[in-house]
């Protein structure tokens, strides 16, 4: 499917017809339904997640912060509803830890960075999610994957375990920052298959790293210096995998808010075949208050 920038400003205008209040007189928005949950904090954020049109329950969960400086997006898997229980309970160890870093540190440390507690935390839900499913013959061998954004300043760090996404734009210009914890994926950067076939190769649910897996994980952390304007997409397999990057780039490099823009990602992916479970988090930064 291929996208057309007067379409997307087409559907962005109809998008912001039905929002209430003027866009320069933002109120923040919650939104929850059997099929959709979204929560609009401030024009510059905003998460939503979708059961997409093929499956019966969501397992995907996402977090935003109350001062918005750490987005969760997570992915469980385990059948049944224990995919709902892993994405959950990572949601709830790493949002816990990162709200409470000085219980987990020694007395003598003064400042751990923003990226240690983010990989403290993913140990904490590790232990979490791999713990509960030893307990509960219900929830044998489930997981999830997931990915946390946390700002610290001017800098954002990111932390990731499996095939969730993090998507940098900024000028024009959009990359992925991540790279996926999956048997497709190595392919990939073993130069054996392009991007655009690890999408549709049969085998590419297949992650290499789950929280709650008996082999332990090795999060990849990222850090990016953010200038104003520049925007950030956390994202579920649900959407990049029924979207191509070159399209999500025009979505996420259109005018308007987060929500409308984070809305028309969901939209789109669901026309596009909505095959999965489907979550984004989109966020535009602004310069930094001095003190």
């Amino acid at each position: 499917m291929k996208l057309h920038s007067d379409s997307i400003r087409k559907t962005v205008s109809a998008l912001r017809n039905r929002i209430p209040g003027k866009p320069d007189n933002w109120i923040p928005v919650s939104e929850e339904s059997s099929r959709r949950s979204l929560s609009a904090p401030s024009r510059r954020l905003c998460a939503v997640t979708d059961l997409g049109r093929c499956r019966r329950n969501n397992e995907d969960k996402y977090f935003l912060s109350p001062d918005c400086r750490l987005w969760i997006v997570a992915d469980g898997m385990g059948g049944h509803a224990a995919g709902e229980v892993a994405s959950a309970l990572t949601i709830e160890a790493i949002a816990a830890s990162m709200d409470s870093p000085g219980e987990q540190l020694p007395a003598a440390a003064h400042r751990v960075s923003a990226g240690d507690r983010l990989q403290n935390a993913f140990a904490a839900a590790q232990n979490l999610v791999l713990g509960h499913s030893l307990k509960d013959n219900r929830c044998q061998g489930m997981g999830s994957t997931a990915i946390a954004g946390f700002m610290d300043g001017e800098a954002l760090y990111l932390c990731h375990v499996g095939d969730v996404r993090g998507y940098h734009w900024s000028e024009g210009q959009f990359s992925l920052v991540t790279n996926d914890h999956s048997l497709v994926w190595g392919l990939v950067r073993s130069g054996l298959m392009s991007p655009e076939e690890a999408r549709f190769h049969s085998e590419r649910g297949k992650v290499t790293q789950a929280i709650g897996s008996l082999k332990g994980i090795r999060p990849d952390l990222a850090r990016l210096a953010l200038k104003p304007r520049d925007r950030i997409l956390l994202c579920s397999d649900g959407l990049w995998e029924e979207l191509a990057d070159r399209d999500i780039c025009k979505i996420v490099g259109s005018e308007g808010s987060m929500r409308e823009l984070a809305s028309l990602l969901v939209d789109q992916a669901n026309q596009a075949g909505g095959k999965d479970n489907i979550t984004a988090v989109l966020y535009e930064h602004t310069a930094a208050r001095a003190g």
